[in-house]
Formats: structure tokens, C-alpha cells, sequence
């Protein structure tokens, strides 16, 4: 099946800086495709290049199996949100959603129809005669998406649209935005820097990470089998062992994840060492486990590789601070790392 989108060897440079790097990537139509990386990791330049904003500096960009190289960003199946929502402050939200159709020649009384069928989509029947300035963050949020949803896209892009929000209401948004991209079927592709919003909204993610994809996979493929260090540590702060340590453990030398969660207190263990901080999530205790002053033998943790992060689940005894501690885990939880 054709992708909805393609990069074939995609690099886009701005002078000795190269924002994107050789990016392969393909993007199932229907998906809900996440862009994952920190700031300044090519995730937002890729978005512009699909969107026809910026043009590649080598390589190919295809939507539908249709080279973008001459294709002007107007002439795109394409529409994208920002964080910013980018609203005319003084139109109505009517008006606001129905301006692409506008542009288009659509004439008033079917402008205003389409516009209110966006709006009930997003749940703001009743909102057209207001402005944005009388609208919360999460209402103004809808308007732009009911907006980038009026003139059909096939590909709907979204850049950082939750940035702006409080966490209660970024947590509501991620729950409507993954129901309204199942009920319209058509492509998402989400760029953000929170790996909680990519992992639990989007049926794939690309980790970005200077210029080039780390690695694509499903949100579990990319939690519990990390490719490289880099996506280990971003992508939920996982434990990276070095090879010394997965050695001592009974593992191949080789650089290893272990995530917080999969680590327990035992009476005995495969590793020894003391508690040298704890803090409360709700939902459990992480606590920070070193070597402190114990002696370098095999099956202690070396003091200079630094500490092993456990999470003590909500209602499991809290070792205290300065106590000594085995930690165990099942098997098949340590994931070797190929790459560094």
C-alpha cells in the first residue's frame, strides 16, 4: 500500500547546520504517526517539509506516492495546527473555520454550513457567533483543529498543539484528538517533545535525534526495546547500564536498559547497594540506589557508574534513605542495546 507520506534520503540544511539528516520514513495512511524528539531534533523542520513550508535540500518527499518537489504548499492534501492556533482575533469562530473555504471561492451559505458541521465535530455547537478572545485555551485548541479539518485534508499535521496547555486539560485533549482521528480515519502526524503524549496517542513513533530518526516503532516497541541510549534515557527514563554493569548481572557486554519499574526490592538480588534518595509520585516511590560506600566487589554497584532508579509501587515498603538494598528483576526485562 502507498504511504500516505515518504522521505526517501531527506536532508534539509541551513548552512553548516543540518536540521534534518538523510531521514528515510514512511507513514501508513489512516495512521496516527508521532514525531518525538527535544528541541532542535529535526522533528518540526520534517512537518514544514511535508507541508511544503520548506523544500528539502536533498532527497524526496512524497504524499500519496506523489513527488511534493514542485508541488506548492496550497496544492497539498495536506493542512497543519499549530501551538499557537494562529486565530483571526477579530472574526468569529464561524468564520475562523470557514476562511480556508473563503480563499476557495465557497459561497457564504455553504461556508457557514460546513463551518458549524466543524464545530459540532470538535463539540462547539453553539460557539460560531464568538470570538476568540471569549474562548479557554482547550475551545481555542478546537477551533484550530476544526479549522485545519474544513477543507478535508488527507494528511492533518500538528505542531506542539497541546504546548499551551495545563496538564489537566493536555490530558482531556490527547483522549479527543486520538477519538477524533479514529472517527475521521484520515492521517495524523503529531510532533512533540513529551514522550507521555506520544506514547499514548499515536499508533507509531519516529524518536528524533539530531537531524536523523533514532528509531520507529510502536509505542511499546520504543518503551520496552529501545534501540540506542539516547532513546532509552528520553523515552520514559529508563536505566542505561553500561557494559561493565550488564556483565556483573550475568548478561553479554554490551550496553543494556532496565526501566525503573521493572526493578524490585528482594532479600536477595543481582545487584547490591544503598538508597540515596527517594521521591514521591502518587503512584509509587522512585528511589535512587549507588554504591555509597560499599566495597567494589562483583554484584555491587561501582560507584562512579552513578545510581539505579527503582519504583516502589503505592502501598510496598519504602527502604529508608542510607540502607543497604538487593535489587532484582525477572528475566527478559534487561533489553540489550545494539547501538550507542
Amino acid at each position: 500500500m502507498t504511504p500516505a507520506v515518504e522521505f526517501q534520503s531527506v536532508s534539509r540544511h541551513f548552512g553548516t547546520v543540518k536540521a534534518v539528516d538523510r531521514v528515510d520514513l514512511a507513514i501508513a495512511e489512516g495512521a496516527f504517526f508521532a514525531m518525538l524528539g527535544p528541541s532542535g531534533s529535526g522533528k518540526t523542520t520534517c512537518l514544514r517539509l511535508i507541508s511544503g513550508f520548506e523544500m528539502p535540500s536533498a532527497g524526496t518527499v512524497r504524499i500519496f506516492g506523489e513527488d511534493m518537489g514542485a508541488v506548492p504548499p496550497n496544492r497539498r492534501h495536506v493542512n497543519t495546527v499549530f501551538q499557537d492556533y494562529a486565530l483571526f482575533p477579530h472574526m468569529s469562530v464561524r468564520d475562523n473555520v470557514g476562511y480556508g473555504l473563503m480563499v476557495r471561492g465557497v459561497d457564504r451559505r455553504a461556508r457557514r454550513a460546513k463551518a458549524e458541521e466543524m464545530l459540532a465535530l470538535v463539540k462547539l455547537d453553539g460557539f460560531g457567533d464568538r470570538k476568540p478572545a471569549q474562548l479557554s485555551g482547550g475551545q481555542r485548541q478546537r477551533v484550530a483543529l476544526a479549522r485545519a479539518l474544513v477543507n478535508e485534508p488527507r494528511v492533518l499535521l500538528l505542531d506542539e498543539p497541546l504546548g499551551a496547555l495545563d496538564l489537566k486539560l493536555r490530558e482531556a485533549m490527547q483522549d479527543e484528538l486520538k477519538s477524533l482521528q479514529q472517527r475521521l480515519g484520515i492521517t495524523f502526524v503529531f510532533v512533540t517533545h513529551d514522550q507521555g503524549e506520544a506514547l499514548s496517542m499515536a499508533d507509531r513513533v519516529a524518536v528524533f535525534n539530531e537531524g536523523r530518526v533514532a528509531q520507529v516503532g510502536t509505542p511499546a516497541e520504543i518503551y520496552e526495546r529501545p534501540a540506542t541510549r539516547f532513546v532509552a534515557d528520553f523515552v520514559g527514563s529508563s536505566n542505561v547500564l553500561p557494559p561493565e554493569i550488564t556483565a556483573a548481572v550475568g548478561g553479554p557486554r554490551a550496553w543494556a536498559s532496565l526501566r525503573p519499574e521493572a526493578i524490585r526490592i528482594a532479600s536477595e538480588g543481582r545487584l547490591r547497594g544503598i538508597v540515596t534518595g527517594a521521591r514521591y509520585l502518587g503512584a509509587g516511590t522512585r528511589i535512587e540506589v549507588s554504591a555509597g560506600a560499599l566495597p567494589r566487589t562483583p554484584g555491587y554497584l561501582p560507584q562512579d557508574e552513578g545510581g539505579i532508579a527503582v519504583l516502589v509501587p503505592a502501598g510496598r515498603a519504602v527502604p529508608a534513605v542510607g540502607s543497604e538494598v538487593a535489587l532484582d528483576w525477572d528475566e527478559g526485562a534487561l533489553h540489550l542495546m545494539e547501538g550507542a
